[in-house]
C-alpha cells in the first residue's frame, strides 16, 4: 500500500469528517470519509484507490491506536520549512515508540496466516498472541507522550485543529473498516470479505459460507466498546487543540489503544478462520502470502 495514497485520502477526508453517535457493540459502520466530485481535482482523481489504501491499512494495522493515527496524519499536515526538519524526526520518534507493539501485531498476523495455510485457524494460539499484542499496546499511550508533546510545542494553533481533523478522519475510517459484521449490504462498501472475494477470486457459495461462519463465531467474540475510545479522543482533540496540552495528563490512552489493538486483530482473526476451511488449497496460500506481507510491513515500503 503506497502511503502517499493514504495522504490523500486524509486530505480528503479532515475536511467532512465528523463525530457521530456510538453503536452499544461495535464500530460505526457509515463511512464519513467522503469522495471528491471535481474530477480536475488530483485529490478526487484518485480518491477511489486512496480509500481503497486507506481501509486495506486498517483492516490490518491495529497497534498503534491514536498515537498511530497522529503519526500518519502528519504525511499531510502543510508545514513551513522552519518546521520539517523537527516535525519529520517527531514522526520517525513515534514510529521507533510504536515498534514493539508493531512487532507484536506482526507475530499475530503470522500467527493467523500460518493457520489459513494450514487450513485451520487455531483461535485459542492466536487469542494467546492477540492478548500479548494488547499488554503491549497499553504502554503505546506513555512511551509516546514526550513525542505528542513536542509535537504540539512545535506546530501552530491552525496546524493543531488541522491534525486533530485528520486523527478524526482516521478514526472514523478505522472504525468503518472494522465494524462488527460483514453483512451483504457491505460488500457494496468495499468490507474485508468483500475484498477477500475479489482477491481470492471466491464463489457466491463460498462468500456466503464464509459470511455465515463469520456470523456465528463473532457471536462469541468480546465486544467493542465505541464509546471508550469516542470518549477519550474527543478529550485528546480537545486538549491537543488548544494552548495548553500535556499528553501525560490521559491516564485512560494506553487502555484505548490495547482496546482497539485487541479489537481489530480479534475481528480480523476470526473472519479468517471463518474463512480458512472454506478456501480451496491455492486460495488459502494466497490468503496466507497477503497476510505475510501486511505482517512485514514497514513504513518506508512504496507497496503496501
Amino acid at each position: 500500500m503506497k502511503l502517499s495514497s493514504l495522504a490523500c485520502v486524509l486530505l480528503l477526508a479532515a475536511h467532512g469528517c465528523g463525530s457521530s453517535s456510538p453503536p452499544p457493540t461495535g464500530p460505526e459502520t457509515t463511512p464519513e470519509v467522503a469522495a471528491a466530485t471535481d474530477p480536475t481535482d488530483q485529490v478526487g482523481a484518485n480518491s477511489d484507490e486512496s480509500t481503497s489504501d486507506l481501509a486495506e491499512h486498517h483492516r490490518h494495522h491495529h497497534h498503534g491506536g491514536i498515537p498511530m493515527f497522529v503519526a500518519m496524519s502528519l504525511d499531510t499536515l502543510g508545514v513551513d520549512d522552519n518546521q520539517r526538519d523537527q516535525i519529520e524526526k517527531i514522526q520517525t520518534d513515534i514510529h521507533a515508540q510504536l515498534k514493539p507493539a508493531h512487532d507484536a501485531e506482526k507475530a499475530v498476523l503470522m500467527t493467523i496466516a500460518d493457520g489459513v495455510a494450514a487450513g485451520n485457524v487455531d483461535q485459542g494460539r492466536t487469542d494467546a498472541a492477540i492478548m500479548e499484542l494488547g499488554k503491549v499496546s497499553a504502554s503505546t499511550h506513555d512511551v509516546v507522550a514526550d513525542s505528542l508533546n513536542a509535537l504540539h510545542q512545535t506546530l501552530t494553533a491552525p496546524q493543531r485543529q488541522a491534525l486533530v481533523d485528520k486523527v478524526e478522519a482516521n478514526l472514523a475510517a478505522w472504525h468503518e473498516t472494522n465494524s462488527p459484521d460483514e453483512m451483504a449490504e457491505k460488500d457494496k462498501r468495499g468490507g474485508h470479505l468483500a475484498k477477500l472475494a475479489t482477491d481470492l477470486s471466491l464463489s457466491p457459495e463460498q462468500v456466503e459460507k464464509i459470511r455465515g461462519n463469520f456470523t456465528t463465531s463473532m457471536g462469541t467474540a468480546p465486544k467493542y466498546d465505541r464509546a471508550e475510545v469516542d470518549a477519550h479522543f474527543k478529550e485528546f482533540a480537545a486538549a491537543f487543540a488548544s494552548d495548553t496540552f500535556d499528553a501525560h495528563a490521559f491516564k485512560n490512552g494506553g487502555m484505548v489503544s490495547s482496546h482497539m489493538a485487541v479489537w481489530g486483530l480479534t475481528r480480523m482473526s476470526h473472519l479468517y478462520a471463518a474463512a480458512a476451511p472454506v478456501l480451496t488449497p491455492d486460495q488459502r496460500a494466497k490468503a496466507a502470502d497477503q497476510l505475510r506481507h501486511h505482517a512485514n510491513y514497514k513504513r518506508t515500503d512504496t507497496n503496501e
